[in-house]
């Protein structure tokens, strides 16, 4: 497969019915993601991350250059996976300094509100 991606472009593959897999390309032709498949946000060649599927590019207008984009993708390289608070798509939404979505919002607020019960509940 041959592929003509920028650094900085923001790529997805399809998995599943209606499913999208998101990563940004690098300066080394690489690709940053964060998945639950690989344990976390890792740097991969842009063949595994495909992984036998098509790759296309997302609209990334941000205004960020790709430099910006590599070095916030690179920084978050290592960080745990969660469904709920920290996959694919905020990885890539936080990369491109992109406000999260509503449904984003709405997790990490049911989230930070069952960690204050739990830590109320755990000092008594």
């Amino acid at each position: 497969m041959a592929y003509d991606f920028e650094p900085g472009d923001m790529v997805a593959v399809r998995f599943g019915v209606v499913l999208s897999h998101y990563g940004v390309v690098t300066h080394r032709g690489t690709v940053i993601s964060n998945s639950r498949r690989n344990g976390g946000v890792v740097e991969q060649s842009l063949a595994d991350f495909a992984d036998g599927r098509s790759v296309r590019l997302c609209d990334t207008r941000t205004g960020l250059d790709a430099h910006a984009v590599e070095a916030r993708a690179r920084k978050a390289i290592g960080s745990d996976y969660s469904v709920t608070g920290s996959n694919c798509s905020h990885f890539t939404r936080w990369t491109y300094r992109r406000k999260p979505t509503p449904m984003q919002v709405a997790a990490a607020s049911l989230n930070a509100l069952k960690d204050l019960a739990s830590n109320r509940r755990n000092r008594w």
